[in-house]
This record gives structure tokens, C-alpha cells and sequence, in this order.
């Protein structure tokens, strides 16, 4: 979460903190995991990467705070993970095969929407 309405840096910190804590209420309620991962991000077992971004979403509105306003979203897609430098494209799925390959383009332009 970029936290660009805040007014100050400490102001920042605590409105991602209030979403992180909001996240976690909301993930329980939902029935889902609170384990965190390496880097202290959760890592629910979700069906799909629109859920974790509806999930999202109705934390930081919980939080007290307006997405697109006071909050705006910034993805971390791993896009390394999933690069062919064979082909030069982004295999959706580890085979490549149910999705295909998207070109960088095509890739910038599904995450964008």
C-alpha cells in the first residue's frame, strides 16, 4: 500500500500499520490464514489475484482510509518469476501453456487493466 495521501512520514507509517492490522481482522473473518511469509507479508490461500485485491481493498476502507485518495495500491508481481528469456515473454502459467506467453506490452497492459 503507498499511503500518499498522509501528510508526514510518521503519519504514513501508522495508516499502514492500521491496514496491516485491519488486513489481518478481515482475512480471520473470511476463515482465512494470518501466517506470514518471509518478508512479513501474509499469504492466505486465496482463488485468485482479484480476491487479494478485494480483500485489500475492504481493509483499507476499514482502516478508516480512501482507496485511490488516501491509499493507492502498488503491485509486486514477481514478473521475474514467470519472464522467458527464450522467448522473451511472460509465461502465465509455469508450463505456458493455459494462458500463453504475453509480450512485455500485452503484460503491462492485463496488469493496468
Amino acid at each position: 500500500v503507498r499511503p500518499v495521501g498522509a501528510s508526514c512520514f510518521s503519519e504514513a507509517v501508522r495508516w499502514c500499520a492500521e491496514i496491516y492490522h485491519s488486513l489481518k481482522i478481515e482475512l480471520k473473518k473470511r476463515g482465512l490464514s494470518t501466517g506470514v511469509g518471509d518478508e512479513g507479508g501474509f499469504a492466505p490461500n486465496i482463488s485468485s489475484d482479484s480476491e487479494a485485491i478485494e480483500i485489500l481493498l475492504e481493509a483499507i476502507v476499514k482502516a478508516g482510509r480512501s482507496p485511490g485518495k488516501d491509499i493507492r495500491l502498488a503491485l509486486d508481481c514477481a514478473a521475474s518469476e514467470f519472464f522467458d528469456p527464450v522467448s522473451g515473454g511472460y509465461c502465465i502459467d509455469k508450463r505456458g501453456a493455459k494462458y500463453g506467453t504475453r509480450s512485455a506490452k500485452e503484460q503491462i497492459d492485463y496488469l493496468i487493466g
